[in-house]
């Protein structure tokens, strides 16, 4: 092993690493090199997977409770005027259960 500059103290600790592991200086140098240099992690999204996220953004944008309409039907209740439409909330039931069965097909 030959030892030139003044890096003795490194030299000397990737020799005794290279007899520690059965390994050579110059296998040894290449694993550190290797291990010291960054990876770069990449992400590409396509047009589909681009839209999947902006959808998702909007969804979250939009709230869960609708304030208004809540308060107004809230209200309607205390004063005893909310009109319950049994039609209305059904037609509702039944349109949503189409929704979700075609959506399983």
């Amino acid at each position: 092993m030959e030892i030139k500059g003044s890096h003795i103290q490194s030299k000397l600790n990737v020799f005794q690493s290279a007899q520690v592991l059965g390994k050579n200086e110059d296998t040894l140098k290449s694993e550190k090199s290797e291990a010291s240099t960054p990876r770069l992690d990449r992400v590409a999204l396509s047009g589909r997977g681009r839209s999947i996220a902006d959808a998702q953004r909007a969804m979250a944008a939009v709230p869960d409770v609708r304030e208004p309409l809540v308060f107004q039907i809230q209200t309607d209740l205390q004063n005893g005027t909310y009109v319950f439409d049994n039609q209305k909330a059904a037609e509702g039931i039944l349109r949503e259960s189409m929704i979700n069965q075609a959506a399983l097909m």
